[in-house]
């Protein structure tokens, strides 16, 4: 009898590295129902989980994770997926790399081995609706986990900065990921107005679009975010996020000259302000003022507003201090036992910090200001002076 061959490191399936990602992000004008958009173009990335693992044609094993914090997160997070295979994310096309496309460049490379299990799931359900679709709708009616993440209340930042590690959303949607290529269905609520748990079954080429031989492509997502506001095939779109996506695509590689001198007076000049932080800023500033400020700074006209200086400044100050800005939202009345009344020493403190720090922004965007219209002026006058002599 012939004896059996021993399998060679050849014929064993190929193992790729695998990147599960989930980003905690902050929203400028989250509450606001009059804001131009609520797309990813609007958020700033502040903490971001990358989980690790390897994957070949069924099993998945885990090998490692990181957390990428702090205003540098955007590029850092970039650069530490360009060593994956495949990248793996719900809403990784349509919510996180839009955010971080905002404040750095997106390699090609990067994009053409993304995965977006949302993108891929809401087209397989016919791109109609997006209800039901979340990763705790998904975790709880396909998993039966129920998500450590909820909600978007007043002080989930607060919460999540302190108790939620993003890595645990990736950790889940690692799972989700799993089931889907091994088991090829979902479930999930039919719509809003009818929570029934419907079941689908992935057809062959949503299968490929999971496993990352079909992907969307690096020049298509540019044209659907840039054109539509959306990476989703189907949808209204949103053309004040396309329009704030196009501003930043001319701005990162504008003259920051103004955002420097802001940070210089502000932050006086202790250490170098990378471009990076200096366009996070942008990002506080909520959708319609951000998408103002890049446009201005596109046409020269940033450093001429004081108004606009004095909210860039404010903005620039949250960005370098979130701990700062977390306290403020987390900031409430304690109820003093020994005194049996209310305790609003927290809130106070809060306050005065904010006044603080609005007097400087103030201030030094006052500086900023006069040294940059005093030029202004000049050339004006020297323009005037010639425009007579003519």
């Amino acid at each position: 009898m012939a004896k059996k061959k021993p399998h060679s490191r050849a014929a064993r399936p190929a193992r790729r590295l695998v990147a599960f990602v989930d980003a905690d992000v902050a929203k400028g004008g989250r509450v606001s129902r009059h804001q131009l958009t609520k797309g990813p173009e609007s958020w700033l990335a502040e903490r971001v989980g990358i989980v690790w693992a390897r994957a070949d044609g069924r099993s998945l094993t885990w090998v490692g994770d990181d957390l990428v914090d702090g205003p540098l997160a955007a590029p850092q997070t970039v650069a530490a997926l360009e060593r994956a295979d495949l990248v793996v994310g719900h809403g990784v096309l349509q919510s996180d790399l839009r955010a971080l496309a905002m404040l750095t460049r997106l390699p090609d490379a990067l994009l053409e081995r993304c995965v977006d299990t949302l993108v891929v799931l809401h087209e397989a359900r016919g791109g109609r609706w997006a209800t039901g679709l979340g990763l705790s709708d998904l975790s709880w009616y396909t998993l039966r986990v129920r998500r450590a993440k909820h909600g978007n209340g007043r002080y989930d930042m607060a919460r999540a900065r302190g108790d939620f590690d993003p890595r645990d959303d990736a950790r889940l949607h690692a799972r989700l990921w799993q089931h889907l290529r091994t088991r090829a269905t979902f479930t999930a609520p039919a719509r809003a107005i009818d929570p029934t748990p419907v079941t689908v079954t992935l057809d062959g080429g949503a299968m490929d679009r999971l496993s990352g031989r079909e992907v969307l492509g690096a020049a298509e997502w540019h044209r659907r975010r840039l054109s539509w506001g959306t990476v989703h095939a189907h949808g209204p779109g949103d053309l004040s996020a396309a329009a704030l996506a196009a501003a930043a695509y001319t701005n990162l590689e504008d003259d920051l000259a103004p955002l420097r001198a802001c940070a210089a007076e502000l932050l006086g000049g202790v250490s170098p302000v990378e471009d990076t932080v200096l366009l996070a800023a942008f990002q506080m500033l909520g959708p319609g003022a951000n998408l103002k400020a890049r446009q201005a700074l596109t046409a020269g006209r940033f450093s001429r507003s004081a108004e606009r200086l004095t909210a860039y400044t404010e903005a620039l100050w949250k960005t370098v201090h979130p701990d700062a800005r977390h306290r403020w939202r987390a900031a409430e009345p304690r109820y003093d036992p020994v005194h049996r009344e209310m305790d609003f020493s927290a809130v106070e403190a809060a306050q005065a910090e904010q006044r603080r720090m609005y007097r400087d922004s103030a201030a030094a965007a006052g500086r900023v200001h006069h040294a940059w219209r005093r030029p202004a002026a000049v050339q004006l006058g020297k323009a005037g002076i010639q425009a007579g002599q003519a």
